[in-house]
């Protein structure tokens, strides 16, 4: 997929995401709804990811690997329990994700066309691609489901 089509996608997922919490209750970001984690967390662990795959879309840019030395993302576990601990509260929490895919965003529209596609040699997308869709397509994707399901349950 080519980059324009990649942003596409990436917008795409991003604002069917955000339409089904938009309007939510302040008192809504404290229900608990996934294992321990509520709206809050939830939104903070996807902001915590936005910003790391900024940095590494940036890295990229600049000829760099996208993993920073000594960094290993291969256990998302620990990650994903930090950035949940760094949750704002209520509205304030989806103003910081929507802070970060913005951050997130501008990176991969800044991000060099040549980095999308598909790589012939190896048979898989280019870096481009893999870095939208770990963080933002297929995040979007995983969460959406719960989010629905959340939902329908409220009422």
């Amino acid at each position: 997929m080519d980059k324009s089509a990649a942003i596409t996608q990436l917008e795409d997922a991003y604002t069917g995401f955000r339409e089904q919490i938009a309007d939510l209750p302040h008192e809504a970001y404290h229900e608990t709804f996934l294992g321990e984690w509520n709206l809050n967390k939830l939104l903070a662990h996807m902001a915590g990811w936005f910003r790391e795959m900024s940095g590494a879309i940036e890295r990229v840019g600049k000829g760099e690997r996208p993993t920073p030395e000594g960094v290993d993302y291969s256990d998302p576990e620990p990650w994903n329990a930090r950035f949940a601990q760094q949750s704002k509260d209520g509205p304030a929490a989806l103003d910081d994700w929507d802070n970060a895919f913005h951050q997130y965003y501008a990176a991969a529209k800044a991000l060099d066309e040549s980095f999308y596609g598909m790589d012939p040699e190896k048979g898989r997308p280019k870096v481009g691609n893999r870095l939208l869709d770990g963080a933002g397509v297929h995040h979007f994707a995983e969460h959406r489901p719960q989010i629905e399901e959340w939902l329908r349950s409220r009422a």
